[in-house]
């Protein structure tokens, strides 16, 4: 239970992070964007014509415009930060729970009837478990007359198929985090591209608002990607340390379960 909040409050530590980057760069675009607009210098010694009501520019820029702002691009970088975040809970709160791979009252059960040579006791019971550990014990207690390195083999066998499973989900979290901040880079580009072409086509330079989306879609894009690929990251390498762990608890299980049905091997010859 302990092991379950944490991961609930390292998963609300993820959104949190994320929401809160986004808003503060929504701040501070919107910030750059109001500090660009100074006011014009006044030459007293010219007539003045009549003053003009300055229509108000509207307030500080939403997350909602930040993200309209970052252009066709941010599509999929939302979509990926959807994904990310989809196979991080995935991992943490289902496919990594204990209950998932052993339960250790059950392995002192196998363990103990292994000793006592009652095989079909501990058959039944590997066979009715939904854990990893006791596919791999049954995957042995079943070919417990080949030799011990054989036994190994087969036991392994079992667990690196689960771990290996396991590590495939997880590097489809490292392609988000490797793939956002690429799309990142890729609106900037685009943004970059479509400021240019204001410049070219559209005497951009006596109109410096028509550059402003260009712009904005190069940083916004380039900032969202970065948001994305570094929280995603970081749960990527976390997850890699658990599944290790995992691995490394399931191997001593595993040794443990061999050496003591070797021994009753050795007991009954």
């Amino acid at each position: 239970m302990k092991s379950v909040k944490r991961v609930r409050l390292l998963l609300l530590a993820y959104i949190s992070f994320s929401i809160l980057v986004l808003c503060i760069n929504g701040v501070i675009f919107a910030q750059a964007k109001q500090q660009n607009q100074t006011t014009p210098v006044v030459d007293l010694s010219l007539p003045q014509p009549e003053q003009q009501t300055q229509q108000p520019t509207g307030g500080e820029m939403t997350l909602f415009s930040l993200l309209v702002a970052g252009g066709p691009v941010m599509i999929p970088l939302a979509l990926s930060s959807i994904i990310g975040t989809a196979l991080i809970i995935d991992m943490l709160v289902f496919k990594l729970r204990q209950k998932n791979f052993f339960d250790s009252e059950l392995v002192k059960q196998v363990n103990n009837l292994v000793l006592q040579k009652q095989y079909d006791k501990a058959i039944e019971i590997c066979k009715s478990a939904p854990q990893v550990i006791f596919k791999a014990f049954l995957a042995g207690i079943e070919k417990r007359d080949y030799r011990k390195t054989d036994i190994e083999s087969i036991v392994g066998e079992v667990l690196d198929r689960a771990i290996g499973n396991l590590m495939q989900q997880n590097t489809y979290i490292n392609a988000v985090a490797v793939i956002a901040p690429m799309l990142g880079l890729l609106g900037t580009v685009t943004g970059m591209i479509n400021a240019f072409n204001v410049i070219a086509f559209q005497a951009g330079l006596g109109k410096p608002e028509l550059l402003a989306k260009g712009v904005s879609e190069a940083l916004v894009t380039t900032a969202t990607g970065l948001v994305i690929a570094i929280p995603v990251m970081s749960f990527y390498f976390f997850i890699r340390g658990k599944i290790r762990n995992i691995a490394t608890q399931l191997s001593v299980l595993a040794t443990d379960f061999i050496d003591n049905l070797c021994y009753s091997k050795r007991e009954e010859s």
